[in-house]
């Protein structure tokens, strides 16, 4: 086997294990941005870095044919809670700006928001049990092909 095979091999037996761990990884980092939020750290920078890697793991969950079309459903939920959110700060915005204390729209993201992401954070564990399911050997088999690939590079 050559160098690209190898390699080609490498990324298609890793992209299981790759999607899995995103899947537990994400929901941690939203519990971790809603803690640090209530004790008053900006969550902005982070809330960002958690959106980008639910596109990461939205696109390469989507290249996993075993794993059934619900895997999609966490990250929507997530796409709908950024959505809601801008809208959400342009309300706050235009409290504010009128005069009033921004309480309401305030009020109304935490109403709105918070129960879309948690169900997200429980459908990004359903999903990543699905692809545990369908995907049994999947770090075994990233770990073969890993090796395999080391094997080779070190041999030219």
């Amino acid at each position: 086997m050559d160098l690209k095979a190898a390699k080609a091999e490498l990324r298609e037996k890793s992209h299981p294990y790759q999607t899995y761990s995103y899947y537990l990884i994400i929901p941690i980092f939203i519990i971790l941005v809603f803690l640090l939020s209530l004790v008053g750290y900006n969550k902005g920078t982070f809330g960002t870095i958690v959106f980008v890697f639910v596109i990461f793991a939205h696109v390469w969950a989507s290249k996993l044919d075993l794993v059934r079309k619900r895997k999609h459903v966490a990250p929507i939920l997530m796409y709908v809670t950024q959505g809601l959110g801008v809208v959400l700060m342009v309300l706050l915005v235009t409290e504010v700006s009128a005069g009033g204390t921004g309480n309401i729209a305030l009020g109304l993201s935490s109403l709105i928001l918070l129960p879309i992401e948690i169900i997200a954070i429980v459908f990004f564990f359903i999903s990543a049990n699905d692809i545990k399911k369908a995907y049994p050997t999947m770090k075994e088999d990233a770990k073969a092909a890993r090796l395999e690939y080391q094997e080779l590079r070190r041999s030219k």
